[in-house]
């Protein structure tokens, strides 16, 4: 009031000011005032002038027009929401309509009250006749007499079953076919009772091929039991057959190295320079082939499991020695010096033919791989349980390829320090098995020019 006293002084006309009035008849009323001063001829105000105008009905048809309105505006917020809602409902009930499984919603007695167009593919009812079936017809007959307790107790028990629980389950199709299925079920709480959803999957397919590979694999275990039986009776063969080589070869090989040391002792005659010569041949040759024939004998016997070790407790130097002095002559003859290093008197578990066999193996590798002027020695250290035994060699060495082949049958690293080939390849492959029979490991480590260091370990006593 004070802002338009204000404006009334200044000579302002003040127009539509809005006030409530009262009616002698006592009613509220709605009035306009337009006020406007009165001045005199000096410009001095002397009075205002009001005319006043009742709007009230004016007044209460703007809060109508305002009320419908808002009641429009409410109505068709209202309506949005409801086309929103009916749009997500059709977009859920096609996605259940195309959905690969079937999908049922069963209530409290039974009844099928939801069933999608895979249900009615799956079990060969129309829509229709599945909701004015009862559930039990879904199921074997062998089954149904149990099915209401079942619906009564998961009922009770109110938590989901996922799909794929690990039960053998089966339906019924209304010709009267049964097949495998999985099925999932969650409870629905609605205004009339609990629902149970089941979404059922059938397995038929998945069975079938579970069915083949099962086939499959019988099928490839019976083959692999016939090869393996197969493979049995081979290296029987094998084995059998060794042992007649054995026989075979090694008893006039024996008879070649006996006579050829009788005559080499010339107690029936002087023998020539030349027939000595020839006779030595023949001696070395004999031998040669002897320990060629006893390598591939040995490695079927290993492959077959026909050769057993007899570990027992012994003396390592001693069978070092022993070694070292049944390759001396050979070392001597190629002017390569062998020395026994540091070997402590120790007592070790192991087959001493099969020990003294890896021995010789390793100590003959090293002179024959050593040009002349060079050296062998072995030595050998504690490791915990296990002792550490080293055959070095001052020899041509190996390349770091060669390193992790020289222990596979019938690889040779190449040419001896004489410039040929000796032996099968098979004697490192003997001695890695040997070595592992008896409880330990080998290996090799070398570089080319600068000689070789193989290495095993034996279990202690």
């Amino acid at each position: 009031m004070d802002s338009f006293l204000a404006k009334l002084r200044q000579g302002e006309r003040v127009d539509h000011f809005e006030v409530a009035r009262r009616h002698k008849s006592g009613r509220k009323i709605i009035v306009s005032l337009s006020l406007s001063p009165i001045m005199d001829s000096d410009g001095k105000i002397i009075g205002i002038a009001k005319i006043a105008r009742d709007i009230t009905e004016r007044k209460a048809a703007d809060e109508r027009l305002a009320a419908n309105e808002r009641r429009l505006r409410t109505l068709t917020e209202q309506e949005a929401t409801i086309r929103a809602e009916m749009i997500a409902e059709r977009r859920f009930r096609e996605l259940i309509e195309n959905a690969p499984d079937a999908i049922l919603q069963v209530d409290a007695a039974g009844t099928i009250v939801i069933a999608n167009r895979t249900a009615e593919t799956m079990f060969g009812y129309s829509h229709q006749e599945l909701l004015d079936n009862s559930v039990d017809e879904l199921i074997p007959k062998a089954n149904r007499a149990g099915h209401a307790a079942h619906r009564a107790e998961f009922a009770a028990a109110g938590q989901s079953r996922p799909m794929g629980a690990g039960l053998d389950l089966r339906a019924r199709r209304r010709d009267g076919t049964e097949f495998p299925v999985e099925i999932s079920l969650s409870p629905v709480h609605t205004k009339n009772g609990t629902h149970v959803t089941a979404v059922i999957r059938d397995v038929t397919e998945r069975k079938r091929t579970e069915e083949r590979v099962r086939l499959l694999q019988e099928s490839y275990m019976m083959e692999l039991e016939s090869r393996h039986k197969e493979s049995e009776r081979v290296n029987n063969l094998q084995s059998e057959f060794m042992a007649s080589v054995s026989h075979e070869l090694r008893t006039p090989l024996h008879t070649i190295i006996g006579f050829s040391e009788l005559l080499g002792e010339q107690e029936h005659g002087t023998l020539n320079a030349d027939q000595q010569r020839f006779l030595h041949h023949i001696h070395a040759d004999a031998e040669h082939l002897l320990g060629l024939i006893n390598d591939v004998i040995d490695l079927s016997r290993v492959e077959a499991g026909r050769l057993k070790v007899h570990t027992e407790n012994l003396s390592l130097r001693a069978a070092v020695s022993e070694a070292v002095n049944a390759i001396s002559a050979m070392a001597g003859a190629r002017e390569v010096a062998i020395r026994e290093g540091l070997c402590p008197d120790v007592t070790v578990l192991a087959d001493p033919l099969r020990l003294r066999q890896i021995l010789y193996n390793l100590l003959s590798n090293g002179v024959k791989f050593t040009k002349p002027g060079g050296e062998v020695s072995v030595a050998a250290k504690f490791e915990g349980d296990f002792v550490h035994i080293t055959v070095s060699d001052t020899g041509i060495g190996l390349q770091a390829e060669e390193c992790s082949r020289v222990f596979d049958k019938f690889y040779q690293v190449g040419f001896t320090s004489a410039g040929v080939r000796e032996g099968t390849g098979l004697g490192l492959a003997i001695c890695k098995q040997l070595v592992e029979m008896q409880g330990g490991k080998i290996w090799v480590e070398s570089e080319p020019g600068r000689g070789s260091r193989f290495q095993f370990t034996l279990p202690t006593q």
